[in-house]
C-alpha cells in the first residue's frame, strides 16, 4: 500500500452549524447476528444509500443520477481526501463513483450512523487513489460487488484510522471535529467497549475451481469477484471476518485479512505489509467454496491473522506462480486454532485448500506456505500444497502447531507430469503429530523433476494409523516419497524426529521408487524416536502396517536408518528394505539403546500381490525386519544392535532373496536373543550370498524357532556366525545352514556353553545344527563349535587334568607376636578347611564350638587323611567317577580317574605368597 503524504489543516468548528453527533449504541450481538443473515439472504436494494453525515470541515456531496450516485467534495489534505457518512451502501445494479480530482493518494471514508453498510454493486474511483472504508458497525460485500478502483482497498470495522505522528480519524466519535495533520496513514485500531463485535462479510458463487488432468488447480470458470488491481492490496479487518462463497483477488498483489477484537492493526510498505499488536483477537472463517487468491505471474502474498481460521466446504487460499517471477507467501497464522475440512457443497470436485504452487507452464520458483498455530486441523478431503507443474522449483510448507491432525486429506509437495522442477519441501514442527484415517503426507515426481523432501518434527509423539474412503476411492494413512512409473527425477529425502512413533492398523512411513530410470533412486529414510516405536496391526483390506525403503522397478532404492529407545513390532507390522524389481535394495539399521520385541503375523493375504514382505509360504504378513530380494536386484543388507532381542509367534528377521538377486548379509549384536515359537532369523538365498553373524551373551531358541542361512537355488548355503556364552535350543529349535540344489553352508558357533543341540549330519525332530545338501553328504557344509572341549553326549566340560590338592589350600600359620583372632561367621556353602565335609546349617543350627585344629605348625599331609571309625560300617568317600554306556556319569570309590593327591600340581607357594 502506498504510503500517505497529508497537509496539515487543523478542522474548524462552523459557525452555520456545529456537529454533535455521538456515537449510536451498537445492537446486541443476536440482533446483529440477524441483522447480517437478512442481508446476505436479501435483494438489496438497486440504489445506492449514501448520505453524508456533515462532520467536515468540507462536507461530502452525494449525487444520485440513476443508478450511479457520484460523490463530491469532502475535505482535502495534502493528497488525501477525505469522506464522512450516515449511511453508506451500494445495491446490487448501483455504481458509487469517487469522483476524486487528480493527484489525490487515498480517500478515506468512514461510516458514522450504526447501519451495517450493504455493498452490492460497484465501487468506482478515479485512476491513482487508494480507497479506506471504515465502518465499525459491519460490512457486507454480496456477490455482485465489484471494485474499479487505481489503488489498493481497505475495509475494516475498526474505530480509528492512525497516523504516523499520532493523529486519529475516528468513525466512532464524531463530537470531536477531527484534526487532520502533515502524517502518513499507519493503521487500524480496535477498541472494545464491551459490545458485540461487528462483522466482514463477502458473499459469492463460490470459486468454481476444479482439478485438471494433471492434478492441477483449473481457475477458468473461477469468478473474479471483488478484487482490486494487478499488484495492489485488498485488505479486509473485522472483529470477524465471513467470507461464505465470496472470491477475494489480488493478482500478483496482497491480500489480507484480520480478525481483530481489541489491538492495533500498522501497515507500510515493507513485507508483510501489516502487523499486530492485538489483546483480543476474533474468528475468521471461509465457506461455500470460497476462494481468496493472490496468484499471478510471480504470485503475491496473503495474510490471514486470527483467534480461529476454518476453511471450509470446498474454499481455498491460494497464491500460485503462474509466470517466470519468484512466488511470495502465504502466511496463516492464529492464536488458537486452524481447520481444513470438506468438499465443494453438491458435487465435491474441489476440496478445501492452502497452495503456492507453481502452476503448468511456469518457470517461477513456488511460494511458501506457512502455517502457525495451537491447533490445526486438516480433515475430509483438504489439501495442502506447495507442487510444481512446471519448470519453477516448489517452495516451503512450514507448519508449526503445538498440535497437528490430519484426517483423509492430502499434503504434497510433488514435481507432476510435464514438471522439471522439484517438489517443494513439508516441514512440520509440532507437539503431536497424528496422520490418521486415510490422511497422507506425501512427496512423489512423476515427470523430470525431483520429489520434494519431508522433514517431520513433534516433541512428544507422531501416530500414522488407519484407512479413510476420500474422492471414492480406499487410501491407507501413510507419510511418503516416491517416484511414479515414467518418471526420471529422484525420490524425495524422509527425515522423522520425535519422542514416540507409532504406525498401527494399516498405516506406512515409507520412500520408493517405480522408476525404470537407475538415476531414479528413492529417497533416504531416516528415523529417530528418542522414547520408542511401534509397528503393528493391519487395515481393514488386510495391508500391514510398515516402515520401509523400496526398489519396485529398475531404479534403486535407499538406505533406512532407525535410532530409538524401543522398538515393538507385531501384529504384521513389518520395517523392510526390498528389492521388487532390477534396482538394488537400500541397507537397512536398527539401533535400539533397549529392547526389540517381534511378535505374531498378520492374518490371511487379501493382497498377495502387494509389494510386502511374506512369510515362507507366501500367505501371510509375519511381523518382523527384512531387507530381502523378490526380483533381479540385490538385497541390502540388515545391522540390528539392541541391549536385548526377542520375537515370537512367527516373527521374523530375514535378508533374502527368492529370484536372481542376492541376498544381504544379517549381523545382530545384543546382550540377548530370544526366539520362541516359530520365530526365525533367516537368511534364505536363490543366487548367493545370505550370511548371518549373531553376537549376544545368552542366545534361547525355543518352540521350533529357526536361526538359517539355507539355499535355494543352485549357490551354496550362507555362512552362519556364532558368539555367545550361553547357547540354548529346545524343542526342536534348530541352527542351519542347509541347501538344496548345492552345498550347505558353514556353520562356527563360539559358545561357553551348548545346551539341548547338538550337531546332526541331517535335520531331526529334536534340536539340531546342520549344514546338509539335499544333494547327499558329499555336498554336505561345514560346522566348527569352539567352545570349552565341550561333550555333547555328558554335558560336561572337560578341565584341565593338573588338579589342586585341598591340603595345598592350608596355608602354614604365620607367627603370631600380638594377641590377633581369625573368625569365620558362615559358611556360605564352603566347609570350615578343605577337606572337611560341609556343614548343612540351612538345616540344623549348631551353635557349639569347632572342635580346633592344630594352628601351631602347618599342615604337611601327603596322603589319605586318617578316618575316624565306629561301629556302623564305614562310608567310603568317592574318589574317582566313570562314564556309563548311557553317558551318564557314576562316582566310585576306585577307578580309572582316582586321585593322588600326591602328584598334584601347582604347589601352594605358585598361589598364594609366603607369610612375611
Amino acid at each position: 500500500m502506498a504510503e500517505i503524504a497529508i497537509a496539515t489543516i487543523a478542522e474548524r468548528p462552523s459557525t452555520a452549524r456545529t456537529m454533535t453527533q455521538t456515537r449510536g449504541i451498537k445492537p446486541s450481538r443476536a440482533l446483529q447476528c440477524l441483522a447480517l443473515a437478512i442481508a446476505a439472504l436479501s435483494p438489496i436494494a438497486a440504489r445506492a444509500q449514501v448520505i453524508p453525515d456533515g462532520s467536515l470541515p468540507q462536507n461530502s456531496l452525494a449525487t444520485p443520477e440513476g443508478d450511479l450516485t457520484q460523490i463530491r467534495g469532502g475535505t482535502q489534505a495534502g493528497n488525501n481526501l477525505f469522506h464522512s457518512f450516515k449511511e453508506f451502501s451500494v445495491g446490487t445494479e448501483g455504481v458509487v463513483w469517487f469522483d476524486n480530482a487528480a493527484g489525490i493518494t487515498n480517500i478515506v471514508t468512514r461510516v458514522t450512523g450504526g447501519k451495517i453498510s450493504q455493498i452490492d454493486g460497484t465501487i468506482r474511483a478515479n485512476p491513482g487513489a487508494n480507497l479506506f472504508l471504515l465502518n465499525p458497525s459491519g460490512i457486507v460485500f454480496g456477490a455482485n460487488a465489484r471494485l474499479e478502483i487505481g489503488g489498493s482497498f481497505l475495509a475494516t470495522t475498526g474505530d480509528r484510522l492512525l497516523f504516523d505522528d499520532g493523529s486519529i480519524f475516528s468513525a466512532t466519535d464524531t463530537s470531536t471535529p477531527p484534526l487532520l495533520t502533515v502524517a502518513v496513514p499507519t493503521g487500524i485500531q480496535f477498541v472494545n467497549d464491551g459490545q458485540s463485535p461487528a462483522s466482514l462479510t463477502v458473499l459469492g458463487p463460490g470459486n468454481r475451481f476444479g482439478f485438471g488432468p494433471l492434478l492441477e488447480t483449473v481457475r477458468d470458470d473461477r469468478p473474479t469477484g471483488f478484487a482490486v488491481p494487478p499488484g495492489e492490496t485488498l485488505a479486509l479487518l473485522g472483529d470477524r471476518i465471513d467470507i461464505a462463497g465470496g472470491n477475494l483477488t489480488a493478482e500478483d498483489g496482497q491480500i489480507e485479512l484480520g480478525s481483530v477484537r481489541t489491538g492495533t492493526v500498522t501497515f507500510g510498505n515493507e513485507n508483510p505489509a501489516f502487523s499486530y499488536n492485538v489483546r483480543e483477537w476474533g474468528d475468521t472463517r471461509l465457506s461455500g467454496a470460497a476462494s481468496v487468491d493472490a496468484s499471478g505471474d510471480r504470485g503475491g502474498n496473503i495474510q490471514v491473522r486470527a483467534r480461529h481460521l476454518a476453511v471450509l466446504e470446498g474454499s481455498s487460499i491460494l497464491a500460485d506462480t503462474l509466470g517466470a517471477g519468484p512466488g511470495q507467501t502465504v502466511k496463516l497464522q492464529t492464536s488458537e486454532s486452524i481447520e481444513f475440512s470438506g468438499l465443494t457443497p453438491g458435487d465435491g470436485t474441489f476440496s478445501s485448500s492452502a497452495f503456492a504452487s507453481v502452476a503448468p507452464g511456469a518457470s517461477g520458483n513456488g511460494g511458501q506456505l506457512l502455517i502457525e498455530t495451537d491447533r490445526l486441523r486438516v480433515l475430509d478431503g483438504s489439501i495442502v500444497g506447495v507442487d510444481t507443474f512446471g519448470s519453477g522449483n516448489g517452495g516451503l510448507m512450514s507448519v508449526k502447531a503445538r498440535d497437528v491432525e490430519t484426517r483423509t486429506s492430502f499434503w504434497s509437495g510433488s514435481s507432476f507430469v510435464g514438471a522439471t522442477g522439484t517438489g517443494g519441501t513439508i516441514a512440520i514442527e509440532s507437539d503431536r503429530l497424528r496422520v490418521l484415517e486415510g490422511a497422507q503426507i506425501l512427496s512423489f515426481t512423476r515427470g523430470e523433476g525431483n520429489a520434494g523432501e519431508v522433514i517431520l518434527r513433534a516433541r512428544e509423539s507422531i501416530e500414522v494409523s488407519g484407512a479413510g474412503v476420500s474422492f471414492g476411492s480406499l487410501f491407507a494413512s501413510v507419510v511418503v516419497t516416491t517416484v511414479e512409473i515414467g518418471s526420471t527425477g529422484r525420490g524425495g529425502n524422509l527425515t522423522i524426529e520425535t519422542g514416540r512413533l507409532i504406525v498401527a492398523d494399516g498405516g506406512a512411513i515409507s520412500t520408493e521408487t517405480n522408476g525404470t530410470d537407475p538415476s531414479s533412486a528413492a529417497g533416504v529414510l531416516s528415523i529417530t524416536a528418542t522414547e520408542s516405536i511401534d509397528v503393528f496391526g493391519q487395515n481393514e483390506e488386510g495391508l500391514p502396517s510398515a516402515i520401509s525403503t523400496n526398489a519396485n522397478f529398475d531404479a534403486p532404492g535407499a538406505d533406512l536408518t532407525i535410532e530409538t529407545g524401543r522398538l515393538r513390532v507385531a501384529d504384521g507390522g513389518q520395517i523392510g528394505s526390498g528389492s521388487f524389481g532390477a534396482g538394488n535394495g537400500g541397507t537397512l539399521t536398527i539401533r535400539v539403546n533397549g529392547p526389540i520385541s517381534l511378535s505374531g503375523t498378520a492374518a490371511e493375504l487379501e493382497f498377495r500381490d502387494r509389494l510386502f514382505f511374506t512369510d515362507d509360504s507366501g500367505t501371510r504378513f509375519p511381523s518382523g525386519l527384512f531387507a530381502s530380494s523378490q526380483g533381479a536386484g540385490n538385497a541390502g543388507n540388515l545391522t540390528i544392535e539392541a541391549q536385548s532381542f526377542s520375537a515370537d509367534n512367527r516373527a521374523e528377521v530375514t535378508v533374502s532373496s527368492s529370484s536372481t538377486g542376492q541376498a544381504g548379509s544379517l549381523e545382530l549384536i545384543a546382550e540377548t536373543v530370544d526366539l520362541d515359537t516359530q520365530a526365525l532369523l533367516r537368511a534364505d538365498n536363490s543366487a548367493g550370498l545370505g550370511n548371518i553373524r549373531l553376537s549376544a551373551r545368552d542366545l534361547r531358541l525355543r518352540g521350533n524357532s529357526q536361526i538359517s542361512t539355507n539355499a535355494r537355488g543352485l549357490d551354496d548355503g550362507g555362512n552362519l556366525t556364532i558368539a555367545t556364552q550361553n547357547l540354548v535350543a529346545l524343542d526342536n529349535s534348530d541352527i542351519t545352514a542347509n541347501a538344496v540344489n548345492s552345498a550347505g553352508g558353514r556353520i562356527s558357533i563360539s559358545a561357553e556353553g551348548i545346551f539341548g543341540t547338538e550337531l546332526r549330519s541331517q535335520p531331526t525332530a529334536a534340536s539340531d545344527i546342520t549344514a546338509s545338501s539335499e544333494l547327499g553328504a558329499n555336498f554336505s557344509g561345514e560346522v566348527r563349535l569352539e567352545t570349552p572341549e565341550f561333550d555333547p553326549r555328558t554335558g560336561f566340560l572337560k578341565t584341565s587334568p593338573q588338579l589342586l590338592s585341598a591340603y595345598r589350600l592350608q596355608l602354614a600359620g604365620c607367627a603370631a607376636p600380638e594377641q590377633n583372632q581369625f573368625t569365620i561367621t558362615g559358611s556360605g556353602g564352603l566347609p570350615e578347611n578343605p577337606i572337611a565335609p560341609i556343614r548343612a546349617h540351612s538345616l540344623w543350627n549348631d551353635l557349639r564350638d569347632i572342635p580346633e585344629e592344630s594352628n601351631a605348625s602347618p599342615l604337611t599331609h601327603e596322603g589319605d587323611r586318617p578316618v575316624r571309625t565306629a561301629s556302623a560300617p564305614p562310608t567310603l568317600e568317592a574318589t574317582g567317577w566313570v562314564t556309563n554306556d548311557t553317558g551318564g556319569v557314576e562316582l566310585v570309590a576306585s577307578g580309572p580317574n582316582r586321585v593322588n593327591f600326591s602328584r598334584l600340581n601347582p604347589q601352594i607357594s605358585d598361589i598364594v605368597p609366603a607369610c612375611r
